[in-house]
């Protein structure tokens, strides 16, 4: 399947892969400037598993990127957040991975925009 989004960029400093995450970044920095969150972050990164060895190979770490994380100053949470159109099933195991590991910080939250 091809995609079709289109890489943009945002701010005239950085690169997104598609208009509708851009526009959304172009958001969430107006949000940052008028004070609402904090900590701005793109493409934040976490760790789903640890590499580790096994039978003398190294086995990758597996790893989920976000589009962006943040501070939410009204709802007092850290927010997760990925902006999808299409959702490939690397995503979707990823994702599921990641809420598995969240699911016990009530002060984090993940949102699909």
């Amino acid at each position: 399947m091809k995609y079709r989004n289109k890489p943009t960029i945002c701010n005239k400093m950085h690169k997104h892969a598609s208009k509708k995450e851009a526009a959304r970044c172009d958001e969430l920095t107006l949000l940052e400037r008028a004070g609402k969150i904090e900590k701005l972050m793109q493409q934040p990164e976490f760790e789903l598993q640890p590499k580790f060895k096994i039978e003398c190979k190294t086995i990758r770490p597996i790893k989920y990127r976000a589009d962006f994380s943040y501070y939410d100053k009204e709802e007092n949470a850290f927010i997760v957040e990925d902006v999808k159109g299409f959702k490939t099933k690397d995503y979707m195991i990823k994702k599921k991975i990641l809420l598995y590991i969240m699911r016990y910080r009530e002060d984090w939250f993940f949102r699909e925009t």
